[in-house]
Formats: C-alpha cells, sequence, structure tokens
C-alpha cells in the first residue's frame, strides 16, 4: 500500500508539473491535480503515523 501511494504521489506531482506548465498555475486542471496530490499525500503520511496499520493491511 505504501509503496502503491508513493508511486502515485511520484506520477501526479510530474503531471502536476507538466500541466501547471502548459495551462498555468490557476487553470481549474492545475488545481484539480493540485488538490489529488494534497488527498495522495495527506493519505500517505496518515499511514505514516500509524506503523503497527502498515503491518495489519500487508499482510
Amino acid at each position: 500500500m505504501k509503496h502503491i501511494l508513493e508511486v502515485q504521489i511520484e506520477t501526479t506531482r510530474k503531471e502536476l508539473i507538466t500541466i501547471a506548465g502548459e495551462k498555468g498555475l490557476s487553470s481549474m486542471e492545475t488545481l484539480l491535480i493540485s488538490e489529488m496530490l494534497d488527498r495522495l499525500i495527506n493519505e500517505y503520511n496518515s499511514l505514516e503515523e500509524m506503523p503497527g496499520l502498515m503491518e495489519w493491511i500487508e499482510k
């Protein structure tokens, strides 16, 4: 689960950089991707705060 989130975060981060460069920082598409990236990072951080949960999920 953690590794999947890391990959999703990196992919979304790259997409955000590309779209922001093409369409600008205030475009709707940039803002939506930024929100998606925020959600992924928050999800990742919540897993980091509960280390015992990760072992249980990965079993």
